[in-house]
Protein backbone atom coordinates (compact mmCIF):
# COMPACT_ATOMS: atom_id res chain seq x y z
CA UNK A 1 0.00 0.00 0.00
CA UNK A 2 1.70 3.39 -1.06
CA UNK A 3 2.30 5.64 2.41
CA UNK A 4 0.22 8.73 2.01
CA UNK A 5 1.83 12.40 2.42
CA UNK A 6 1.28 14.30 4.66
CA UNK A 7 -0.96 17.29 4.09
CA UNK A 8 1.42 20.74 4.13
CA UNK A 9 0.68 22.89 7.45
CA UNK A 10 -1.98 25.32 6.71
CA UNK A 11 -1.47 29.24 7.36
CA UNK A 12 -3.66 32.08 7.47
CA UNK A 13 -1.88 35.39 7.45
CA UNK A 14 -4.00 38.67 7.73
CA UNK A 15 -2.55 41.67 6.68
CA UNK A 16 -3.47 45.17 5.53
CA UNK A 17 -1.13 45.21 2.63
CA UNK A 18 0.33 42.79 0.40
CA UNK A 19 1.66 42.37 -2.81
CA UNK A 20 1.56 44.93 -6.01
CA UNK A 21 2.07 47.70 -3.13
CA UNK A 22 5.37 48.38 -3.14
CA UNK A 23 6.81 49.88 0.27
CA UNK A 24 5.41 49.72 3.90
CA UNK A 25 4.38 46.20 5.38
CA UNK A 26 3.38 45.28 2.02
CA UNK A 27 6.94 43.43 0.83
CA UNK A 28 7.22 41.97 4.07
CA UNK A 29 3.97 40.31 4.03
CA UNK A 30 4.46 39.15 0.73
CA UNK A 31 8.21 37.47 1.41
CA UNK A 32 7.26 35.73 4.25
CA UNK A 33 4.12 34.49 2.87
CA UNK A 34 6.04 33.34 -0.26
CA UNK A 35 9.18 31.68 2.46
CA UNK A 36 6.52 29.73 4.41
CA UNK A 37 5.32 28.14 0.57
CA UNK A 38 8.57 27.17 -0.23
CA UNK A 39 9.25 25.63 2.94
CA UNK A 40 6.21 23.19 2.73
CA UNK A 41 3.52 25.38 4.02
CA UNK A 42 -0.07 26.30 2.27
CA UNK A 43 -0.48 29.65 2.89
CA UNK A 44 -3.18 31.83 2.54
CA UNK A 45 -2.95 35.69 2.70
CA UNK A 46 -6.23 37.97 3.60
CA UNK A 47 -5.96 41.36 2.94
CA UNK A 48 -7.63 44.30 1.57
CA UNK A 49 -7.58 46.26 -1.84
CA UNK A 50 -4.05 47.71 -2.97
CA UNK A 51 -3.77 51.39 -3.23
CA UNK A 52 -0.89 52.27 -0.61
CA UNK A 53 0.69 54.97 -0.73
CA UNK A 54 -2.15 56.09 -2.90
CA UNK A 55 -5.16 56.78 -2.08
CA UNK A 56 -6.89 54.98 -5.15
CA UNK A 57 -7.30 51.86 -5.76
CA UNK A 58 -4.75 50.45 -8.30
CA UNK A 59 -6.38 50.05 -11.65
CA UNK A 60 -6.28 46.12 -11.83
CA UNK A 61 -7.95 46.16 -9.08
CA UNK A 62 -11.13 47.93 -9.52
CA UNK A 63 -14.44 46.69 -10.98
CA UNK A 64 -14.30 43.65 -8.68
CA UNK A 65 -11.30 42.43 -10.34
CA UNK A 66 -8.26 40.35 -8.26
CA UNK A 67 -10.60 39.65 -5.02
CA UNK A 68 -8.98 36.48 -5.51
CA UNK A 69 -5.72 35.40 -6.78
CA UNK A 70 -2.54 33.03 -6.91
CA UNK A 71 0.64 34.81 -6.36
CA UNK A 72 3.55 32.89 -6.32
CA UNK A 73 2.37 30.09 -5.04
CA UNK A 74 0.05 32.05 -2.03
CA UNK A 75 -3.81 32.18 -2.28
CA UNK A 76 -4.65 35.71 -2.30
CA UNK A 77 -8.08 36.67 -0.92
CA UNK A 78 -8.80 40.44 -1.23
CA UNK A 79 -11.68 42.06 1.14
CA UNK A 80 -13.30 44.60 -0.66
CA UNK A 81 -11.51 47.59 1.15
CA UNK A 82 -9.66 50.43 -0.40
CA UNK A 83 -7.77 53.50 1.47
CA UNK A 84 -9.18 56.02 4.35
CA UNK A 85 -11.57 58.75 2.86
CA UNK A 86 -9.62 60.81 4.37
CA UNK A 87 -5.88 61.25 6.08
CA UNK A 88 -7.01 61.19 9.97
CA UNK A 89 -6.83 58.97 12.81
CA UNK A 90 -10.59 58.78 12.74
CA UNK A 91 -10.82 57.45 9.05
CA UNK A 92 -8.10 55.41 9.76
CA UNK A 93 -9.25 53.78 12.36
CA UNK A 94 -13.02 53.30 10.82
CA UNK A 95 -10.94 52.14 7.60
CA UNK A 96 -10.11 48.83 9.69
CA UNK A 97 -12.73 48.48 11.63
CA UNK A 98 -14.27 48.18 8.03
CA UNK A 99 -11.64 45.70 7.18
CA UNK A 100 -12.22 43.51 10.43
CA UNK A 101 -15.94 43.41 9.73
CA UNK A 102 -15.90 42.24 6.20
CA UNK A 103 -13.01 39.74 7.31
CA UNK A 104 -15.30 38.52 9.84
CA UNK A 105 -18.34 38.11 7.17
CA UNK A 106 -15.79 36.28 5.25
CA UNK A 107 -15.25 34.10 8.11
CA UNK A 108 -18.79 33.66 8.42
CA UNK A 109 -20.05 32.99 5.36
CA UNK A 110 -16.93 30.22 4.64
CA UNK A 111 -15.31 32.46 2.02
CA UNK A 112 -11.81 32.06 4.43
CA UNK A 113 -11.87 28.68 6.79
CA UNK A 114 -10.85 29.13 10.54
CA UNK A 115 -7.21 27.78 10.82
CA UNK A 116 -4.70 26.08 12.81
CA UNK A 117 -2.28 28.65 12.15
CA UNK A 118 -2.86 32.20 12.01
CA UNK A 119 -0.06 35.02 11.64
CA UNK A 120 -1.59 38.72 11.97
CA UNK A 121 0.25 41.85 11.12
CA UNK A 122 0.26 44.87 13.56
CA UNK A 123 0.60 48.51 12.72
CA UNK A 124 -3.28 47.78 12.58
CA UNK A 125 -4.04 46.20 15.61
CA UNK A 126 -7.85 45.48 14.04
CA UNK A 127 -6.05 42.98 12.34
CA UNK A 128 -4.89 40.98 14.82
CA UNK A 129 -8.45 40.99 16.06
CA UNK A 130 -9.45 39.20 13.10
CA UNK A 131 -6.47 36.92 13.10
CA UNK A 132 -8.06 36.07 16.83
CA UNK A 133 -11.64 35.09 14.93
CA UNK A 134 -10.02 33.25 12.34
CA UNK A 135 -7.80 31.42 14.78
CA UNK A 136 -9.22 27.84 15.24
CA UNK A 137 -9.97 26.30 18.66
CA UNK A 138 -6.62 24.29 19.60
CA UNK A 139 -4.65 26.39 17.20
CA UNK A 140 -2.23 29.38 17.59
CA UNK A 141 -2.62 33.23 16.66
CA UNK A 142 0.81 34.98 16.23
CA UNK A 143 0.84 38.55 16.02
CA UNK A 144 3.53 40.87 14.60
CA UNK A 145 4.03 43.85 15.61
CA UNK A 146 6.04 46.49 13.46
CA UNK A 147 4.47 49.56 14.76
CA UNK A 148 3.02 50.61 18.27
CA UNK A 149 0.39 52.36 16.07
CA UNK A 150 -1.10 54.56 19.46
CA UNK A 151 2.63 55.56 20.02
CA UNK A 152 2.75 56.47 16.66
CA UNK A 153 -0.42 58.34 16.73
CA UNK A 154 0.02 60.35 19.68
CA UNK A 155 3.77 61.34 18.60
CA UNK A 156 2.88 62.29 15.53
CA UNK A 157 0.13 64.60 16.94
CA UNK A 158 -3.12 62.77 14.85
CA UNK A 159 -4.40 61.97 18.43
CA UNK A 160 -4.97 64.22 21.67
CA UNK A 161 -3.01 62.80 25.06
CA UNK A 162 -6.11 61.83 26.46
CA UNK A 163 -9.26 59.47 25.84
CA UNK A 164 -8.69 58.23 22.51
CA UNK A 165 -4.79 57.77 23.32
CA UNK A 166 -5.98 55.93 26.30
CA UNK A 167 -8.49 53.93 24.70
CA UNK A 168 -6.17 53.08 21.66
CA UNK A 169 -3.39 51.73 24.27
CA UNK A 170 -6.32 50.05 26.12
CA UNK A 171 -7.45 47.76 22.80
CA UNK A 172 -3.98 47.04 21.59
CA UNK A 173 -3.46 45.30 25.06
CA UNK A 174 -6.35 43.98 25.23
CA UNK A 175 -6.00 42.15 21.88
CA UNK A 176 -2.37 41.36 22.32
CA UNK A 177 -3.02 40.03 25.81
CA UNK A 178 -5.02 37.00 23.92
CA UNK A 179 -2.77 35.60 21.11
CA UNK A 180 -0.34 33.16 21.79
CA UNK A 181 3.10 34.83 20.77
CA UNK A 182 4.22 38.73 19.88
CA UNK A 183 6.56 39.16 17.36
CA UNK A 184 8.78 42.73 17.37
CA UNK A 185 10.94 44.02 15.29
CA UNK A 186 13.80 45.25 18.40
CA UNK A 187 14.15 44.89 21.89
CA UNK A 188 13.25 48.61 22.32
CA UNK A 189 9.33 47.57 20.92
CA UNK A 190 9.43 44.55 23.40
CA UNK A 191 9.92 47.10 26.71
CA UNK A 192 7.77 49.72 25.41
CA UNK A 193 4.62 46.95 24.93
CA UNK A 194 5.55 45.26 28.59
CA UNK A 195 5.51 48.92 29.51
CA UNK A 196 1.57 49.55 28.17
CA UNK A 197 1.06 46.07 30.43
CA UNK A 198 1.36 43.33 27.28
CA UNK A 199 2.00 40.16 29.16
CA UNK A 200 1.75 37.22 26.39
CA UNK A 201 5.32 35.89 25.36
CA UNK A 202 7.17 38.19 23.14
CA UNK A 203 10.14 37.45 20.93
CA UNK A 204 12.18 40.03 19.15
CA UNK A 205 12.68 38.87 15.04
CA UNK A 206 14.54 41.79 13.03
CA UNK A 207 13.48 42.84 9.43
CA UNK A 208 15.64 40.97 7.09
CA UNK A 209 17.05 41.81 3.65
CA UNK A 210 17.19 39.23 0.52
CA UNK A 211 21.13 39.53 0.62
CA UNK A 212 20.48 37.07 -2.76
CA UNK A 213 18.42 39.78 -4.57
CA UNK A 214 19.82 42.82 -3.27
CA UNK A 215 23.37 42.43 -4.84
CA UNK A 216 26.26 45.39 -3.90
CA UNK A 217 25.69 48.37 -6.41
CA UNK A 218 28.92 48.98 -8.40
CA UNK A 219 30.49 52.45 -6.73
CA UNK A 220 29.26 55.34 -9.50
CA UNK A 221 31.83 57.40 -11.50
CA UNK A 222 30.18 60.83 -11.87
CA UNK A 223 30.99 64.30 -10.90
CA UNK A 224 28.13 65.42 -9.02
CA UNK A 225 27.06 63.24 -5.94
CA UNK A 226 23.45 62.58 -5.85
CA UNK A 227 21.89 62.46 -2.36
CA UNK A 228 18.94 60.46 -2.25
CA UNK A 229 15.84 59.79 -0.23
CA UNK A 230 13.56 57.00 -1.45
CA UNK A 231 10.63 55.37 0.19
CA UNK A 232 7.41 56.59 1.95
CA UNK A 233 6.44 60.08 2.18
CA UNK A 234 4.50 60.03 5.44
CA UNK A 235 4.57 62.36 9.05
CA UNK A 236 6.77 59.72 10.73
CA UNK A 237 9.72 60.15 7.95
CA UNK A 238 10.43 63.92 9.24
CA UNK A 239 10.91 64.81 5.41
CA UNK A 240 10.89 68.89 6.60
CA UNK A 241 14.73 68.13 7.58
CA UNK A 242 15.17 67.16 4.46
CA UNK A 243 14.06 70.42 2.56
CA UNK A 244 15.79 72.55 5.69
CA UNK A 245 19.26 70.01 4.40
CA UNK A 246 19.10 71.04 0.74
CA UNK A 247 18.07 75.22 1.95
CA UNK A 248 21.32 74.71 3.59
CA UNK A 249 23.45 73.17 0.43
CA UNK A 250 21.87 75.75 -1.43
CA UNK A 251 24.12 78.16 -0.11
CA UNK A 252 26.85 75.30 0.69
CA UNK A 253 27.67 73.31 -2.56
CA UNK A 254 24.78 74.11 -4.74
CA UNK A 255 26.17 71.30 -6.56
CA UNK A 256 25.13 68.86 -4.72
CA UNK A 257 21.51 67.13 -5.92
CA UNK A 258 18.97 65.69 -3.62
CA UNK A 259 16.50 63.45 -5.06
CA UNK A 260 13.34 62.45 -3.41
CA UNK A 261 11.77 59.09 -4.61
CA UNK A 262 8.25 58.11 -3.34
CA UNK A 263 4.79 58.67 -2.80
CA UNK A 264 2.35 59.07 0.53
CA UNK A 265 0.48 61.17 2.70
CA UNK A 266 2.96 64.25 2.51
CA UNK A 267 4.15 64.46 -1.11
CA UNK A 268 2.08 67.40 -2.02
CA UNK A 269 3.47 69.71 1.29
CA UNK A 270 6.65 68.66 0.46
CA UNK A 271 6.42 70.11 -3.55
CA UNK A 272 5.00 73.13 -2.27
CA UNK A 273 7.64 73.44 0.88
CA UNK A 274 10.50 73.50 -1.74
CA UNK A 275 8.41 75.62 -4.42
CA UNK A 276 7.88 78.13 -1.75
CA UNK A 277 11.55 78.11 -0.48
CA UNK A 278 12.06 78.10 -4.63
CA UNK A 279 14.72 75.87 -4.21
CA UNK A 280 16.20 74.15 -7.48
CA UNK A 281 18.86 71.37 -5.71
CA UNK A 282 16.13 69.24 -4.71
CA UNK A 283 13.41 67.11 -7.14
CA UNK A 284 10.97 64.19 -6.89
CA UNK A 285 9.85 61.37 -8.38
CA UNK A 286 7.87 58.30 -8.21
CA UNK A 287 8.92 55.03 -6.97
CA UNK A 288 10.77 52.60 -8.85
CA UNK A 289 9.21 48.45 -9.57
CA UNK A 290 10.19 46.17 -6.34
CA UNK A 291 11.95 44.08 -9.12
CA UNK A 292 14.94 46.83 -9.51
CA UNK A 293 15.09 48.09 -6.01
CA UNK A 294 18.70 47.50 -5.76
CA UNK A 295 19.40 49.54 -8.91
CA UNK A 296 17.25 52.15 -7.42
CA UNK A 297 19.13 52.29 -4.61
CA UNK A 298 22.19 52.22 -6.10
CA UNK A 299 21.65 55.35 -8.29
CA UNK A 300 22.51 57.65 -4.87
CA UNK A 301 26.29 57.81 -3.68
CA UNK A 302 24.82 59.14 -0.19
CA UNK A 303 21.53 58.03 1.55
CA UNK A 304 19.12 60.02 3.43
CA UNK A 305 17.04 58.37 6.70
CA UNK A 306 15.44 61.16 8.86
CA UNK A 307 12.35 60.48 11.74
CA UNK A 308 10.34 62.16 13.00
CA UNK A 309 12.08 62.05 17.02
CA UNK A 310 8.26 61.61 18.02
CA UNK A 311 7.55 58.17 16.07
CA UNK A 312 11.02 57.30 16.22
CA UNK A 313 10.34 54.93 19.67
CA UNK A 314 7.79 53.01 17.99
CA UNK A 315 8.52 52.48 13.95
CA UNK A 316 11.97 50.80 12.99
CA UNK A 317 13.00 52.15 9.30
CA UNK A 318 13.65 48.87 7.41
CA UNK A 319 14.81 50.58 4.56
CA UNK A 320 18.33 50.96 6.18
CA UNK A 321 19.25 47.23 5.95
CA UNK A 322 18.21 47.74 2.05
CA UNK A 323 20.51 50.67 1.65
CA UNK A 324 23.55 48.72 4.04
CA UNK A 325 22.72 45.25 1.17
CA UNK A 326 23.57 47.56 -1.72
CA UNK A 327 26.49 48.88 -0.26
CA UNK A 328 25.65 52.46 0.72
CA UNK A 329 26.66 55.22 3.06
CA UNK A 330 23.80 57.16 4.72
CA UNK A 331 22.74 59.55 7.35
CA UNK A 332 20.33 59.21 9.96
CA UNK A 333 19.04 61.88 11.94
CA UNK A 334 18.32 59.79 15.60
CA UNK A 335 18.44 60.85 18.91
CA UNK A 336 21.55 59.97 20.93
CA UNK A 337 20.77 56.63 22.93
CA UNK A 338 17.83 55.53 19.95
CA UNK A 339 17.68 52.53 18.09
CA UNK A 340 18.79 54.28 14.93
CA UNK A 341 21.78 55.25 16.83
CA UNK A 342 22.56 52.44 18.85
CA UNK A 343 22.53 50.32 15.35
CA UNK A 344 24.99 52.70 13.66
CA UNK A 345 27.58 52.21 16.72
CA UNK A 346 27.44 48.25 16.15
CA UNK A 347 27.87 48.44 12.34
CA UNK A 348 29.80 51.18 11.88
CA UNK A 349 27.97 51.63 8.18
CA UNK A 350 26.65 54.67 8.26
CA UNK A 351 26.41 58.57 10.04
CA UNK A 352 23.66 59.84 12.74
CA UNK A 353 23.46 63.35 13.85
CA UNK A 354 20.51 64.81 15.83
CA UNK A 355 17.05 65.01 14.13
CA UNK A 356 15.98 68.97 13.25
CA UNK A 357 19.48 70.28 13.02
CA UNK A 358 20.04 71.06 9.43
CA UNK A 359 23.81 72.23 9.70
CA UNK A 360 24.76 69.35 11.36
CA UNK A 361 22.84 67.18 8.78
CA UNK A 362 24.81 69.09 5.88
CA UNK A 363 27.77 68.77 7.90
CA UNK A 364 27.70 64.98 7.46
CA UNK A 365 26.36 64.72 4.11
CA UNK A 366 29.51 66.78 2.79
CA UNK A 367 31.80 64.68 5.07
CA UNK A 368 30.50 62.14 3.05
CA UNK A 369 30.79 64.06 -0.62
CA UNK A 370 34.13 65.18 0.17
CA UNK A 371 35.35 61.56 1.20
CA UNK A 372 35.06 58.78 -1.46
CA UNK A 373 37.21 55.95 0.54
CA UNK A 374 35.15 56.63 3.46
CA UNK A 375 31.70 55.84 1.33
CA UNK A 376 32.87 52.94 0.22
CA UNK A 377 34.32 52.01 3.81
CA UNK A 378 31.01 52.28 5.36
CA UNK A 379 29.46 50.44 2.09
CA UNK A 380 31.56 47.60 2.85
CA UNK A 381 30.88 47.81 6.40
CA UNK A 382 27.21 47.79 5.76
CA UNK A 383 27.08 45.26 3.11
CA UNK A 384 29.38 42.60 5.59
CA UNK A 385 26.60 43.67 8.30
CA UNK A 386 23.60 42.41 6.96
CA UNK A 387 25.26 39.30 5.41
CA UNK A 388 25.82 38.39 8.87
CA UNK A 389 23.07 39.47 11.22
CA UNK A 390 20.17 40.16 8.93
CA UNK A 391 20.54 38.08 5.66
CA UNK A 392 17.04 36.70 4.84
CA UNK A 393 17.30 32.73 5.04
CA UNK A 394 19.00 32.98 8.78
CA UNK A 395 16.07 35.54 9.89
CA UNK A 396 13.19 33.38 8.33
CA UNK A 397 14.69 29.98 8.89
CA UNK A 398 14.82 31.03 13.12
CA UNK A 399 11.27 32.35 12.73
CA UNK A 400 10.06 28.81 11.06
CA UNK A 401 11.67 26.78 13.27
CA UNK A 402 9.70 28.96 16.23
CA UNK A 403 6.51 28.37 14.38
CA UNK A 404 6.82 24.85 14.13
CA UNK A 405 7.60 24.68 18.01
CA UNK A 406 4.47 27.24 18.91
CA UNK A 407 1.81 25.48 16.76
CA UNK A 408 3.00 22.05 17.31
CA UNK A 409 -0.01 19.55 18.93
CA UNK A 410 0.09 19.66 22.43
Amino acid sequence: MRATQPQPTSVLFVTRYYWPELIGSAPFSSEMAEWLVGHGRKVTALTGLPHYPTSEVFPAYRENRGRHEMVNGVDVERLDVAAPRRPSAFWRIANEAEFLLKGALALVRRRIGRHHVVLALCPSILCVALGLLARRRGGVCIAIVHDIQSGLAEGLGMVGGGGLARLMRWCERLVLDRVDQVVVLSTEMHDQLRRMGVSSPIEVMPIWVDTDHIKPAANRKHPVIKVLYSGNLGRKQGLGQIVALAAELAERRPEIEIVVRGHGSQAQELATEIGVRRLTNIRLHALQPQESLGHALGAGDIHLVPQNPEAAAFAVPSKVFNIMAVGRPFVATALPGSLLWQLQQRSGAFLCVPPNQATAFADAVLRLADDEALRHELGRRGRAFVESHYAKPRILGDFLSRLDAISAPA
